[in-house]
């Protein structure tokens, strides 16, 4: 499981991070298996090069496509949990933050059904001048138990929406 976590810049908390199967499965989605937090904030980043991807400069500065985030999060049934989650469209010198979306819901309660909650978000009309997308979430349980029963993530995306973008004649 140590290989689903390479692409991510890992903070451990508690007993850190661990890859599970899911506890109820998460619709249309190809994989059902979860990041999983411990009782210490566990924390994970990633910073996607947009220009990398496949994305032309002069596209993202004068046509600004939506650029979407995804989140889900859930708690085990027996133990409560708290979530966060932190994107920024960062500029070449991948410092300045040029957009910011952060959010932290309320903490998911001790008997909970288990259920994936999804945080989403749209950056539009962003400016010129975005070059990278860095996307923060940690989670932990509210009970402070040994072992791995804090928020459990997965399926984050981030998806760049380019349709109805007037062709411009050149």
């Amino acid at each position: 499981s140590s290989e689903l976590l390479q692409y991510w810049d890992i903070k451990n908390g508690g007993d850190g991070w661990a890859v599970e199967r899911n506890r109820i499965e998460l619709e249309d989605v190809e994989s059902q298996t979860c990041f999983v937090t411990s009782y210490g904030w566990c924390e994970k980043q990633q910073i996607i090069d947009l220009v990398k991807e496949g994305l032309w400069e002069h596209f993202l500065d004068v046509h600004q496509p939506a650029i979407c985030i995804s989140d889900w999060y859930a708690g085990r049934h027996d133990c409560g949990c708290v979530y966060s989650l932190k994107v920024q469209l960062l500029a070449v010198d991948k410092l300045a933050v040029l957009q910011e979306f952060a959010i932290r819901p309320d903490p998911i309660p001790q008997w909970n059904d288990e259920k994936y909650i999804q945080v989403s978000h749209e950056f539009r009309g962003y400016g010129p001048g975005v070059r990278y997308v860095r996307f923060m979430h940690k989670g932990k349980d509210s009970q402070f138990w040994k072992g791995r029963y804090g928020a459990r993530i997965t399926n984050s995306s981030i998806t760049i929406k380019c349709d109805n973008i007037e062709p411009c004649c050149s």
